[in-house]
């Protein structure tokens, strides 16, 4: 049995994304479920982010990918002895939008830069 969806409807969870979320933090521990006030407590580091630093691409009929640019921020908190890193992503005000791991899982020192690497996250087509 074929399947298939369109383009705009993949594109739609992706543009929840790039048009709400305008922070992206570095957690210094993520639980799947955390609350948005929990998320926010977390953060050691904060970017603003714009619709531009988001790239969508892929053909109709294949997957799409959304792509962030990398960002660069100063820490304003330590992580701790042996954080559990994750990048969030979030309104300003009640939503956490994505959150993804942060590999390294360095230890970061509050007035440290941050370099936020560049991320993908893609919304497949069905199988």
């Amino acid at each position: 049995m074929a399947k298939y969806v369109s383009a705009d409807v993949l594109d739609g969870g992706l543009n929840a994304i790039r048009n709400g979320a305008i922070r992206m933090l570095l957690l210094k521990a993520y639980t799947a479920g955390d609350s948005y006030a929990t998320v926010n407590g977390n953060a050691i580091c904060e970017v603003t982010m714009v619709p531009g630093d988001y790239a969508l691409s892929g053909a109709d009929g294949a997957a799409r990918v959304l792509t962030v640019s990398a960002k660069n921020g100063t820490a304003f908190a330590s992580s701790g002895a042996a954080p559990d890193l994750h990048i969030a992503f979030t309104d300003s005000t009640s939503k956490v939008l994505l959150v993804t791991d942060e590999t390294t899982d360095q230890v970061v020192t509050g007035g440290n830069t941050v370099n936020f690497p560049i991320l993908t996250y893609t919304s497949a087509q069905p199988v």
